[in-house]
């Protein structure tokens, strides 16, 4: 018997699946993005019950397309909603992407968020660290992150450019000190 695995998004795009059969082939990858989007696994896990709930309501229109594609803009929304609130509010979040993976049984990244990598993520503005994992996190193409976000390709192009430079600037590679 082979080994059970969970069907990638490319393999959902298109399929038959139950609602229950989607949010058990999506479920892990999406709570990696909310996480890595909100830095706090408990609220990631928060953000990601609402998105299935407003998929939910909408299933049968939205399984004939590109369901984890929808799910993944409702979260994404929701995430940066999420970030506006804090900031007036002033919260904190607790719990980090790693924790995650822990709890997954998934090995560590190397080079995984922790550290300083960790701490210049959290810091960017909320679009564009959704820019930055929509693109490196989620594999998605300019035009794709376009449309989780509702924004045009060059703005795209803008926040990573701007996210990748504060990176870069922050990790101490301004200038190329370090070499691409």
């Amino acid at each position: 018997m082979p080994p059970l695995t969970t069907p990638s998004a490319q393999e959902i795009r298109g399929a038959e699946l139950t609602f229950e059969e989607f949010v058990t082939a999506t479920a892990g990858r999406l709570l990696r993005t909310a996480v890595f989007l909100v830095y706090d696994r408990h609220l990631a896990e928060d953000l990601l019950q609402v998105a299935y709930e407003r998929v939910a309501k909408r299933w049968k229109r939205v399984s004939r397309d590109n369901p984890e594609a929808y799910t993944r803009k409702v979260l994404v929304n929701l995430a940066i909603d999420e970030r506006k609130r804090r900031a007036r509010r002033g919260d904190m979040p607790v719990g980090m992407p790693t924790d995650v993976e822990r709890a997954a049984g998934a090995p560590a990244v190397p080079g995984g968020p922790d550290g300083e990598l960790d701490e210049v993520l959290r810091s960017l503005p909320a679009k564009q660290r959704a820019v930055v994992v929509l693109r490196y996190w989620c594999d998605l193409n300019e035009q794709e992150i376009a449309e989780t976000l509702g924004i045009s390709r060059g703005t795209v192009k803008s926040h990573t450019a701007r996210a990748m430079a504060a990176l870069r600037a922050h990790m101490g590679q301004e200038g190329g000190a370090h070499g691409r």
